[in-house]
């Protein structure tokens, strides 16, 4: 456990139930735990949103999470949870203003759940889920009698992420910064730091290494995933409402924000103290509500999620390969198999080179299966005619399709 009360409670009083005198047998436990939580919700919620949200979620997931998120996801890094939180909070609390019965009060669940996983794991995690409330009720809020629930909810998801915040040690970093045992920063220091910050942005996708920052990623990988997360931004411009743009504006403001004040208050410069893995949340975030409109499926439908879902296929393979050859040589060496000549290796678990096929494979499938149901819920979303509902109604609405009110023109220009 965190003895020392720096992080949040909840994470490490959770995964010691994992825990016993075989460290190695523990770790890896917990990595499977892990990566079982991360699953089984991102699952649930998928399933639960309605189906025009869909979209949006599996494309904030998908252009961010390759490489670094699938590093941290299954570790035992809180950041494990910072991240699952980033991922449900915004879309299950955007999805639950516009609809309306039992999925408004399961969506509603989950956001809080997903705010107690976040507040529960690091400080600043509970900072992002009180961020992404906010932006879900920029996107989704109208009608106050109508949105009772989600109110509640974003409430709960608030008062958790205040407790835990202001009960962390980590929550004087905002004060005081990581470290400030150096002197300040000069106006030079300073505005060399906001014009280098794209550097954390795209380190946050493979530019910057693995582990103890010591993997670095091949340029293929971080070329892919950035290309793949600025078409998604840019591409989700179209027909922008006003909401959605303030929305898209304020999260655009965080990622400079968030690291520029931190870097500050920490005394130091681009590229030390402040890793890129703290910005991934919101750059999660960031490319959820850029596409948070029930267009997404048109967008995203056919060639265009096909060709991505492939590229990103890649780029999660040859980052695969390169941290597992880290795992089993080092990096001072290259061979098709990550495994040949390996110099640490379990002797009874599979070689390094199944475990990187099965899993490059895996997810290559688990996007082209992706890929294939948002062309199928844009079919299906284009003959349910959705835009054509334009009457205002405080009515409970069709379990999987979103409120009337919502969908009118006269609201919601971009059909948010």
């Amino acid at each position: 456990m965190d003895a020392a009360g720096i992080y949040p409670p909840v994470f490490y009083s959770v995964l010691s139930v994992f825990v016993n005198s075989d460290v190695a047998f523990s770790v890896a436990v917990i990595r499977m735990a892990n990566a079982l939580l991360a699953t089984a919700l991102l699952t649930v919620v998928f399933w639960v949103l309605p189906r025009f949200a869909r979209t949006p979620f599996v494309v904030s997931l998908a252009v961010t999470i390759v490489p670094l998120g699938l590093f941290i996801l299954p570790s035992t890094n809180p950041s494990s949870w910072a991240l699952l939180s980033a991922a449900i909070v915004w879309v299950t609390m955007w999805a639950a203003y516009l609809v309306r019965g039992r999925r408004q009060w399961a969506l509603a669940a989950l956001a809080v759940i997903g705010g107690v996983v976040g507040a529960g794991a690091r400080a600043d995690a509970a900072a992002f889920a009180v961020f992404a409330v906010l932006l879900a009720a920029v996107l989704g809020l109208r009608k106050l009698r109508a949105s009772v629930l989600p109110l509640a909810a974003s409430a709960t998801v608030i008062a958790v992420s205040a407790v835990s915040y202001l009960g962390s040690g980590q929550s004087s970093a905002v004060i005081s910064g990581l470290s400030n045992d150096r002197p300040p920063l000069t106006l030079a220091q300073h505005a060399q730091n906001l014009l280098d910050l794209p550097e954390l942005w795209i380190g946050a996708v493979g530019a910057s290494g693995l582990g103890w920052l010591d993997t670095s990623m091949p340029s293929l990988v971080w070329v892919i995933t950035t290309v793949a997360l600025g078409s998604a931004v840019v591409l989700s411009i179209r027909g922008m409402s006003g909401r959605r743009l303030c929305a898209t504006l304020l999260a655009f403001a965080a990622i400079w924000i968030v690291p520029f004040v931190l870097l500050a208050q920490s005394n130091t410069t681009v590229g030390s103290q402040v890793q890129p893995r703290y910005i991934l949340p919101l750059l999660i975030i960031l490319a959820g509500v850029a596409a948070a409109s029930v267009h997404a499926p048109h967008w995203w439908r056919g060639g265009r999620a096909y060709v991505t879902a492939a590229a990103l296929a890649v780029a999660a393979a040859v980052a695969l390969h390169t941290n597992v050859r880290r795992y089993t040589t080092g990096v001072d060496s290259w061979s098709v198999d990550p495994g040949a000549g390996a110099e640490w290796w379990w002797a009874a678990v599979l070689s390094p080179v199944v475990i990187w096929v099965v899993g490059s494979l895996s997810f290559a499938i688990l996007l082209g299966i992706v890929a294939y149901i948002v062309t199928a819920e844009s079919r299906t979303l284009a003959e349910e005619k959705i835009a054509s509902f334009a009457s205002d109604s405080d009515g409970a609405d069709a379990p999987d399709t979103v409120s009337t009110f919502a969908l009118s023109r006269r609201n919601a220009p971009d059909g948010i």
